[in-house]
């Protein structure tokens, strides 16, 4: 019997999508982004858009007790997955791309960042901001997975 799954573990652009549509949501209903239950998401959307900033993927090595490596005694086979960020990384580019026209990718993303931080806060977020953002995390919630 076999306890090797075959189900795919990583399901980063499932999880994304449903942070993503939170965060739109909570744009609208500010007083529920201040529950603790609602950092979770943005607090992890943060941390996307910081590694989406400085290309912070690139040192994703999959490498660990459970990684699959090919040994000198014994071959295994190594996944032919493509890495998680991939996807979420074109999704991201598209998004910028569209709903911050002409904006360099660092600016958009302090924008956005500086937009997650008010969510969180109880401090007021203008109308360019919330509309850039809402349109933002749509993009993302449609277009991942």
């Amino acid at each position: 019997m076999s306890i090797i799954s075959v189900y795919e573990a990583d399901k980063s652009d499932l999880m994304y999508k449903r942070f993503a549509s939170l965060a739109s949501s909570y744009l609208d209903m500010p007083e529920n982004a201040k529950s603790s239950t609602a950092q979770i998401p943005l607090e992890n959307l943060f941390r996307l858009l910081e590694m989406y900033k400085y290309d912070a993927f690139s040192d994703e090595s999959r490498t660990g007790i459970l990684a699959v490596k090919n040994n000198k005694d014994r071959i295994v086979m190594r996944s032919a997955s493509i890495p998680w960020q991939t996807k979420v990384v074109e999704v991201l580019d598209s998004a910028i791309s569209e709903i911050f026209k002409g904006t360099k990718k660092d600016e958009a993303v302090d924008d956005l960042e500086e937009t997650l931080r008010l969510l969180s806060s109880s401090n007021e977020i203008d109308d360019g901001r919330k509309r850039r953002a809402r349109g933002f995390f749509n993009k993302l919630a449609e277009e991942l997975a």
